[in-house]
């Protein structure tokens, strides 16, 4: 062998050593960490039971704080943490008791030493902040009624483009409105538009004048629920119709969305927070200790599930009930996230409509 044959077969095995020993060290991190509980009269048991639990996530934080600080936006901070922090046990690879018992404070307290996963913790930082990004952009499909396309289709459609052009100026992203679209959550405005043109006289003279009358109605696209509603009518003079009919679109268009943009932001802030019914189907399940172990799956990982019940079992399609804080879409997210995979199984999603997501299992 060669000088330059062997330095070169040197230097690559000290980078893979070097790769694997970075690895390692990046995969797991090895903290010590404390944790307290009260004591209450007779449940010594309980305050163990705690106190470890504060310790597991007081472990977490230590191993982790950095990254999620590093990885997160400042307003997004606390947000990310509790999220993160919501089942902090499942994410330490091992842990072993160094010391507990109580304090001179008539605390209960326990000291481990525990091994965290620090991939499997940035993958979930990671997926939720994916999450915020996608809840702080509302889908907004603006539609005009059969009637309106029927009797007013050429100042239904210019409304419509003003209307359009108002969300986009504000940086709300708007869909047209297909199926996909319509069941993946959002919101719907629905517009009516009418105008009318009349004839009088005055002193002679004839006079002509339009009347333009808009009203929308703000829905939300998954069960149609009406959030808001705004209208507004004016009225110009002109002989030609559809220049009069223009401008005036323009300026109740205006109008309309300063109310609907308050009602819209409102509506989208409340719904962050809403725990919804949402139908899970799972296809070719094998047995139903398999259709009861995802009920633990689901409750250990997606923190937005705020419960899950198993309706039906069968092997065709499994059916599940779940109370969710959040999107559909957002369910499905969380189905295909690396962290769900990698603990759990994975997860391919068949379909989604409405409020019913149904996955297969691979």
């Amino acid at each position: 062998m060669t000088s330059s044959k062997y330095l070169h077969n040197l230097i690559a095995l000290c980078a893979s050593l070097l790769l694997a020993f970075s690895a390692q060290v990046y995969a797991g991190k090895v903290v010590v960490a404390k944790g307290v509980a009260d004591i209450q009269p007779g449940k010594v048991a309980q305050a163990y039971k705690v106190a470890l639990e504060n310790a597991k996530r007081a472990a977490i934080e230590q191993a982790v704080g950095t990254i999620i600080e590093s990885r997160t936006l400042v307003e997004n901070f606390q947000m990310v943490s509790d999220q993160v922090m919501t089942s902090a046990s499942g994410r330490l690879k091992n842990y072993r008791v160094l010391q507990e018992g109580k304090t001179d404070d008539g605390l209960y307290e326990v000291t481990i030493q525990a091994e965290a996963d620090v991939d499997e913790l940035i993958n979930q930082v990671d997926q939720f902040q994916k999450a915020l990004k996608w809840q702080k952009k509302p889908r907004v499909t603006v539609v005009i009624d059969n009637f309106s396309v029927e009797k007013n289709a050429v100042s239904a459609e210019q409304v419509r483009n003003y209307l359009i052009e108002q969300l986009s100026d504000d940086k709300f992203p708007v869909y047209d409105l297909t199926n996909d679209t319509q069941l993946r959550g959002g919101f719907v405005i629905h517009l009516n538009v009418a105008k009318q043109q009349n004839q009088s006289e005055y002193q002679g003279m004839k006079l002509t004048s339009n009347e333009l009358a808009i009203n929308a109605r703000l829905t939300r696209a998954d069960d149609s629920k009406i959030m808001a509603t705004a209208s507004g009518i004016k009225t110009l003079p002109g002989a030609s119709s559809s220049k009069a009919s223009k401008r005036a679109a323009k300026i109740i268009v205006k109008d309309i969305w300063k109310d609907l943009r308050k009602k819209l932001t409102a509506s989208w802030e409340d719904e962050q927070y809403a725990a919804r019914n949402v139908q899970l189907n799972i296809i070719d399940l094998n047995s139903l200790d398999q259709a009861q172990s995802v009920v633990k799956a689901i409750k250990s990982t997606l923190a937005g599930v705020k419960d899950i019940e198993l309706v039906q079992y069968e092997s065709a399609k499994t059916e599940y009930q779940l109370q969710y804080r959040g999107w559909p879409e957002q369910l499905a997210d969380e189905f295909k996230s690396a962290v769900f995979s990698q603990r759990h199984f994975h997860a391919k999603v068949v379909s989604l409509a409405g409020n019913q997501l149904t996955i297969k299992i691979q």
